[in-house]
Protein backbone atom coordinates (compact mmCIF):
# COMPACT_ATOMS: atom_id res chain seq x y z
CA UNK A 1 0.00 0.00 0.00
CA UNK A 2 1.34 3.42 -0.66
CA UNK A 3 1.78 5.71 1.68
CA UNK A 4 -0.79 8.27 1.07
CA UNK A 5 -3.24 5.25 0.84
CA UNK A 6 -1.87 4.54 4.58
CA UNK A 7 -2.22 7.73 5.55
CA UNK A 8 -5.97 8.14 4.56
CA UNK A 9 -6.82 4.77 6.08
CA UNK A 10 -5.07 6.18 9.59
CA UNK A 11 -7.35 9.08 9.22
CA UNK A 12 -10.22 7.54 8.71
CA UNK A 13 -9.69 5.16 11.10
CA UNK A 14 -8.90 7.64 13.70
CA UNK A 15 -12.09 9.84 12.65
CA UNK A 16 -14.40 6.73 12.96
CA UNK A 17 -13.22 7.51 16.52
CA UNK A 18 -13.92 10.92 16.66
CA UNK A 19 -17.55 10.33 15.02
CA UNK A 20 -16.29 12.53 12.25
CA UNK A 21 -17.60 10.28 8.94
CA UNK A 22 -14.95 10.23 5.69
CA UNK A 23 -12.10 11.83 7.05
CA UNK A 24 -9.58 11.96 4.33
CA UNK A 25 -6.54 13.82 3.04
CA UNK A 26 -8.02 16.23 0.45
CA UNK A 27 -6.81 15.62 -3.05
CA UNK A 28 -6.06 18.93 -3.60
CA UNK A 29 -4.47 20.20 -0.77
CA UNK A 30 -3.33 16.69 0.99
CA UNK A 31 -4.98 17.98 3.87
CA UNK A 32 -7.68 17.59 6.12
CA UNK A 33 -8.70 20.00 8.83
CA UNK A 34 -10.23 19.33 12.35
CA UNK A 35 -11.44 21.38 14.92
CA UNK A 36 -11.54 20.91 18.37
CA UNK A 37 -13.80 22.77 20.85
CA UNK A 38 -14.43 25.37 18.49
CA UNK A 39 -10.63 26.91 18.01
CA UNK A 40 -8.17 24.79 17.89
CA UNK A 41 -8.14 24.16 14.52
CA UNK A 42 -5.25 21.01 13.81
CA UNK A 43 -3.85 20.86 9.87
CA UNK A 44 -3.25 17.60 9.35
CA UNK A 45 -1.18 17.37 5.70
CA UNK A 46 0.68 14.28 4.04
CA UNK A 47 4.17 15.13 3.11
CA UNK A 48 4.57 13.22 -0.16
CA UNK A 49 8.37 13.89 -0.89
CA UNK A 50 9.02 12.48 2.49
CA UNK A 51 6.30 10.51 3.11
CA UNK A 52 5.35 11.95 6.52
CA UNK A 53 1.99 13.48 8.32
CA UNK A 54 3.00 17.21 9.50
CA UNK A 55 0.63 18.09 12.03
CA UNK A 56 -0.32 22.16 12.89
CA UNK A 57 -2.10 24.20 15.01
CA UNK A 58 -2.18 27.63 15.02
CA UNK A 59 -1.26 29.40 18.35
CA UNK A 60 -1.76 33.00 18.38
CA UNK A 61 -0.13 36.37 17.39
CA UNK A 62 3.17 37.55 18.91
CA UNK A 63 2.38 40.82 20.92
CA UNK A 64 3.86 43.88 18.49
CA UNK A 65 5.83 45.42 21.24
CA UNK A 66 8.16 44.00 23.94
CA UNK A 67 7.60 39.91 22.98
CA UNK A 68 11.62 39.24 23.79
CA UNK A 69 10.41 37.70 26.84
CA UNK A 70 8.30 35.33 25.52
CA UNK A 71 10.24 34.45 22.38
CA UNK A 72 13.08 33.36 24.65
CA UNK A 73 10.62 31.47 26.50
CA UNK A 74 9.40 29.66 23.40
CA UNK A 75 12.83 28.68 21.98
CA UNK A 76 13.57 27.95 25.22
CA UNK A 77 10.97 24.87 25.13
CA UNK A 78 12.43 23.82 21.54
CA UNK A 79 15.47 22.94 23.05
CA UNK A 80 15.27 18.92 22.70
CA UNK A 81 11.61 19.23 22.54
CA UNK A 82 11.71 18.80 26.49
CA UNK A 83 8.58 21.50 26.60
CA UNK A 84 6.30 20.80 24.14
CA UNK A 85 6.39 16.77 24.00
CA UNK A 86 8.57 16.34 20.75
CA UNK A 87 6.71 19.31 18.66
CA UNK A 88 8.14 22.30 17.59
CA UNK A 89 6.87 26.00 18.25
CA UNK A 90 7.42 28.12 15.09
CA UNK A 91 7.26 31.30 14.41
CA UNK A 92 5.21 32.79 10.91
CA UNK A 93 7.13 35.74 10.00
CA UNK A 94 4.45 37.48 7.87
CA UNK A 95 2.05 37.49 10.14
CA UNK A 96 3.61 37.27 13.44
CA UNK A 97 1.52 34.12 14.29
CA UNK A 98 2.89 31.36 16.40
CA UNK A 99 2.23 27.59 15.36
CA UNK A 100 2.95 24.34 16.77
CA UNK A 101 4.11 21.24 14.54
CA UNK A 102 5.05 18.02 14.41
CA UNK A 103 5.56 15.40 11.76
CA UNK A 104 5.98 11.63 11.93
CA UNK A 105 6.60 9.23 8.95
CA UNK A 106 3.72 7.32 7.72
CA UNK A 107 5.07 4.16 7.74
CA UNK A 108 5.99 4.60 11.55
CA UNK A 109 1.80 5.41 12.62
CA UNK A 110 -0.88 3.04 13.69
CA UNK A 111 -4.01 4.14 15.44
CA UNK A 112 -2.95 4.32 18.75
CA UNK A 113 0.20 6.68 17.84
CA UNK A 114 -1.79 8.72 15.96
CA UNK A 115 -4.55 9.44 18.52
CA UNK A 116 -1.78 9.85 21.07
CA UNK A 117 0.15 12.24 18.90
CA UNK A 118 -2.89 14.27 18.74
CA UNK A 119 -4.13 14.23 22.28
CA UNK A 120 -0.41 15.49 23.00
CA UNK A 121 -1.08 18.16 20.39
CA UNK A 122 -4.16 19.56 21.91
CA UNK A 123 -2.79 19.55 25.12
CA UNK A 124 0.29 21.43 24.09
CA UNK A 125 -1.15 23.96 22.20
CA UNK A 126 -3.34 24.58 25.34
CA UNK A 127 -0.47 25.07 27.21
CA UNK A 128 0.86 27.23 24.88
CA UNK A 129 -2.24 29.09 23.65
CA UNK A 130 -3.07 30.51 27.18
CA UNK A 131 0.95 31.07 28.03
CA UNK A 132 1.05 33.49 24.96
CA UNK A 133 -2.63 35.08 26.29
CA UNK A 134 -1.30 35.51 29.28
CA UNK A 135 1.84 37.67 28.20
CA UNK A 136 -0.06 39.72 26.15
CA UNK A 137 -2.78 40.64 28.59
CA UNK A 138 0.70 41.06 30.89
CA UNK A 139 2.28 43.47 28.15
CA UNK A 140 -0.93 45.36 27.56
CA UNK A 141 -1.69 46.06 31.03
CA UNK A 142 -1.08 49.30 31.92
CA UNK A 143 1.77 49.88 34.59
CA UNK A 144 0.67 50.78 37.69
CA UNK A 145 2.71 54.17 38.89
CA UNK A 146 3.64 54.52 43.06
CA UNK A 147 1.14 56.85 44.28
CA UNK A 148 1.96 60.54 44.56
CA UNK A 149 2.53 61.36 48.17
CA UNK A 150 2.85 65.19 47.13
CA UNK A 151 6.40 64.92 49.17
CA UNK A 152 9.90 65.41 47.31
CA UNK A 153 12.03 62.66 48.74
CA UNK A 154 15.69 62.30 47.49
CA UNK A 155 17.10 59.35 46.82
CA UNK A 156 21.62 58.97 47.91
CA UNK A 157 23.23 56.37 47.77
Amino acid sequence: MDKRAMANQLLADFGKTLTVQNLTLDAATNSCVLVFDGELLLNIEFDAVVERLVFSIYLDELPKEGAEPLLRELMGANLYWHRTRGATLCLEEGTGGVILLYSRNVAGLDGASLETIVENLLQQAEKWRGRILAFSSAAAAPVALPADTGAFAPVYG
